[in-house]
């Protein structure tokens, strides 16, 4: 999920999987390989792992990892990053947001935020964001 000022100017970048804590990337630093070292590094391996020392898969590639069409996760580092410790991805159609059970997430938390949440600065947006996102049932 993209915040953007009513001007336009891009303020942050919110990555969020189910399950997970939300990681705020902000402008200048959305690029695929800022991604890999703030989201899959710190948050996707340690998950993995978790779900390999319960017993849930015996490797990476007994799982299949599911992202939205973000440039960033099409991007070839990214891709390449995840080639290289075995994580599959499952291949989505072309335009089909609507397959992606997080879509009807970000959707919710736009809502929550912009219609629940009074904000003046910048931490009251990011503590609505992370207040949003635990007000959803996952």
């Amino acid at each position: 999920m993209t915040v953007n000022q009513q001007s336009g100017q891009r303020l942050f970048m919110v990555c969020g999987a189910i399950q997970s804590k939300i990681v705020f990337l902000p402008p200048g630093q959305c690029s695929a390989a800022n991604f890999i070292a703030n989201v899959y590094e710190p948050g996707l391996l340690p998950f993995y792992k978790e779900l390999i020392n319960a017993g849930v898969a015996k490797n990476y590639n007994q799982l299949t990892f599911m992202e939205d069409g973000s440039p960033i996760h099409k991007a070839q580092v990214s891709n390449d990053w995840r080639q290289s410790i075995n994580i599959h991805k499952l291949q989505w159609p072309a335009n089909s947001p609507d397959l992606n059970p997080i879509e009807n997430v970000w959707f919710k938390m736009k809502y929550m935020v912009t219609n629940i949440f009074n904000m003046k600065t910048m931490d009251e947006l990011k503590a609505a964001v992370n207040s949003a996102w635990e007000e959803i049932p996952f």
